[in-house]
């Protein structure tokens, strides 16, 4: 018996210093991140349960949203685990800078699509003019024509299809290549010889990418608002006319300059996302709110400062933007 209780509080000796450890690993930075991980895992359930019961269709602009949701999580367990190993493992730092990028870029497509889905169910030719339905106005010759610059241009071939959501597909796609081509020479940087010259031009050339990649972005969220407020304005005219050859469309007719309840609620989410967009930006350009600043790091992932800001434009600005829709 007294061998065993010695065994047991040399054991107990022995678990102390690991809690304490973990528990000091457990900052600010990690509390953030298992907040919104448990947030986006309940609306993920959510969605999930929507599915199955057959409420939403698998494709549709749901499945963006439940690919938003799952990046989201997986860049805040990224989150939580850059904390806990800090730089001894670059692959999970590089991993969240990548999954964050990814997850403005699902957001951003998203509210394109459901922009996409107001005008089929709106317009009356039920086509969007920011991207007509899949054999809209196509002959044989140019489904084949386009076929065939895919397989010369790849995915610039759509800049040739004169569609906005090809441009858009386009721009996106580069925007986000451009900042995940960035991100190692960030998780690479040799932060001991900072004032070194190899470090100090990974580093510049990170922050380049990364900055035109989300000027891109912010490009494009500008370009959303354009879109929102020709459809809004359009709308609004439609309204207000009251054609006296189409008897169905009288009860839409009147003195009204009401905004349409989805149009309101995508104008709305669109003021986090620009928020988000124009972080982005700042981020990039100035050192104090960027990932190359040696002072936003902590022992065990980001300064408290860092994080609070970080989460507060950045995450935060994304959830809100994500709620309305």
């Amino acid at each position: 018996m007294r061998l065993l209780n010695s065994r047991w509080w040399e054991a107990e000796n022995d678990i102390h210093p690991h809690l304490g450890s973990m528990a000091a690993k457990f900052n600010s930075d990690s509390g953030a991140a298992l907040l919104f991980l448990l947030l986006y895992f309940c609306i993920f359930l959510w969605i999930l349960a929507m599915r199955m019961r057959g409420n939403i269709r698998l494709r549709s602009r749901w499945s963006i949203l439940l690919l938003h949701v799952a990046v989201r999580m997986a860049s805040q367990a990224c989150g939580i685990g850059f904390t806990i190993l800090s730089f001894s493992n670059i692959n999970v730092f590089l991993a969240f800078l990548v999954l964050s990028a990814e997850g403005y870029f699902t957001l951003v497509l998203c509210a394109f699509r459901f922009l996409i889905t107001w005008h089929q169910n709106h317009l009356p030719s039920g086509v969007s003019w920011l991207e007509p339905k899949a054999g809209t106005n196509l002959s044989t010759s140019q489904v084949i024509s386009r076929i065939v610059a895919s397989l010369f241009f790849g995915p610039f071939a759509l800049l040739l299809y004169r569609d906005v959501m090809d441009y858009v597909h386009v721009f996106l796609v580069l925007g986000n290549a451009v900042i995940i081509a960035g991100s190692p020479f960030l998780a690479s940087a040799n932060f001991q010889e900072f004032d070194s010259a190899a470090t100090q031009r990974d580093l510049r050339l990170g922050r380049d990418l990364r900055l035109s990649g989300q000027s891109v972005f912010l490009a494009i969220t500008v370009a959303l608002l354009v879109c929102l407020g020709a459809t809004t304005a359009d709308d609004i005219r439609e309204r207000t006319e009251c054609p006296e050859s189409n008897a169905s469309k009288v009860s839409l007719c009147g003195p009204t300059r009401r905004v349409d309840k989805t149009l309101l609620v995508l104008l709305i989410t669109w003021i986090p996302l620009i928020a988000r967009s124009i972080y982005g930006v700042l981020q990039s350009a100035d050192l104090k709110l960027s990932y190359f600043e040696p002072e936003n790091y902590g022992p065990h992932g980001f300064s408290n400062r860092f994080t609070v800001v970080e989460y507060l434009m950045g995450v935060c600005m994304e959830w809100v933007a994500y709620v309305p829709l």
